[in-house]
């Protein structure tokens, strides 16, 4: 037996032997789509001048944090103009 048409084709199976055609499974599921696991805030770094180095908002907030314990003033945001204030201090705090 031959099938002419795909559509047909489409028909004639319960719809799990075709994955996302049409976006579902087969009838009696909704919508089956990956959910989206890193955004750009996920990834955002910033390249330092001062040291040539990319620093992640992580390894921003362990040297913030460090920044503070030696004295220096509550900053707003993680931005590359704050990653260098806070480096410059550590650097001349040593």
């Amino acid at each position: 037996m031959r099938i002419k048409k795909f559509k047909s084709y489409c028909e004639s199976i319960s719809g799990t032997e075709l994955m996302n055609v049409g976006g579902s499974f087969g009838p009696g599921y909704g919508q089956e789509k990956l959910p989206v696991t890193l955004t750009s805030t996920d990834t955002r770094v910033v390249f330092s001048d001062l040291d040539s180095q990319f620093y992640t908002q992580d390894e921003y907030d362990q040297v913030y944090g460090d920044y503070l314990k030696k004295g220096g003033e509550p900053l707003d945001g993680f931005s590359k103009e704050n990653l260098e204030r806070v480096l410059d201090h550590l650097k001349n705090a040593m």
